[in-house]
């Protein structure tokens, strides 16, 4: 669908105007160095503008909308981690007055690295997730299949209520979850957090796994079980190269959520023996030295493998979040 030229010419305006505003406050309100950073996303703004006018009345499916929402994101992304970054590496007694690092110093992220406490809520972080992870995705992919491949009655209502436990609140399970725990005196323990991490890994992969198994052409499978393939050659010749390669991202993107999870972390655990990464960056910040640029290099770090992940399997992961149900 190509995009009209009232909508080009409408986006091409929208980011002229934002353009000139950033432009100009950047120019008022802000000072060296941060000034050179207002003034580059001004000029992009502005540039794609431009660019827009320029191709408003040709058949090319452009859409400037989605450039300038691109962009706009790239910003509101980009600039919060450079402030993390400068925060990381101002020196020891020095605070960040601007968003573009001055001095840098590693001092924070060696720190980050050898601290007892965040060692200990980095492995219980890894631990909880990871036996989350490996009890919820065979649980998802017998669902997912049942859902996608089996003439089953009520698959959607079974499939909204799947995106219901997603969408649902963790904080509205915290006060049943704890009782049950204390109940059990298991309170406080790193293991007991399992459970309570399959309210965030298991529907998760329920609705990654429904996404990959739309996309696999059963009918190959059909085809090769036809010719007479054994197990062992259906798996080589459909499961490896049809299914495994969607399971591993979806198994690598369960992991990262169930590892990123605060708030289950933060109310279910007691000191900082069962306590995760996450939640021991907000509550035992007062525990390290320097705490902004600590909590500021661990932060960073601890984004690294999703950033990593993102770099490896860009197309399938926006393919696995950009696909619904139908």
């Amino acid at each position: 669908m190509t995009p009209s030229v009232r909508s080009r010419l409408w986006a091409s305006g929208t980011a002229f105007l934002l353009g000139f505003a950033v432009a100009n406050y950047g120019i008022i309100r802000v000072a060296r160095p941060d000034l050179w950073i207002w003034i580059a996303v001004a000029v992009v703004l502005m540039a794609t503008s431009a660019a827009g006018i320029l191709f408003a009345d040709t058949r090319r499916a452009v859409s400037i909308w989605s450039i300038v929402g691109v962009e706009v994101f790239v910003a509101f992304t980009v600039i919060p981690l450079l402030w993390t970054f400068t925060v990381a590496t101002a020196p020891a007694g020095e605070t960040a007055r601007s968003v573009w690092p001055q001095d840098v110093s590693w001092g924070a992220f060696d720190g980050a690295i050898h601290s007892e406490v965040l060692r200990q809520a980095a492995g219980t972080s890894v631990l909880v997730a990871g036996i989350a992870t490996v009890v919820a995705m065979p649980l998802a992919i017998m669902a997912a299949y049942a859902l996608v491949r089996l003439p089953v009655r009520g698959r959607r209502t079974a499939y909204g209520l799947v995106l219901a436990a997603l969408l649902l609140p963790l904080v509205a399970l915290v006060g049943p979850m704890a009782d049950q725990l204390i109940q059990l005196d298991r309170f406080g323990s790193r293991l007991a957090l399992v459970p309570p991490a399959l309210a965030v890994t298991l529907p998760l992969a329920i609705w990654l796994c429904v996404t990959v198994f739309r996309d696999v052409p059963w009918s190959l499978r059909d085809a090769v079980r036809a010719d007479g393939a054994t197990r062992r050659q259906s798996l080589r010749r459909f499961v490896l190269p049809n299914v495994a390669p969607g399971m591993l991202v979806v198994t690598l993107l369960v992991f990262v959520a169930g590892c990123n999870d605060f708030v289950l972390g933060a109310a279910l655990s007691v000191d900082d023996g069962s306590r995760p990464f996450p939640a021991t960056l907000m509550l035992a910040s007062g525990e390290l030295d320097s705490p902004s640029s600590a909590v500021a290099a661990a932060g960073l770090l601890w984004v690294l493998p999703a950033l990593l992940l993102l770099l490896v399997f860009p197309r399938r992961i926006s393919h696995l979040l950009g696909r619904s149900y139908r």
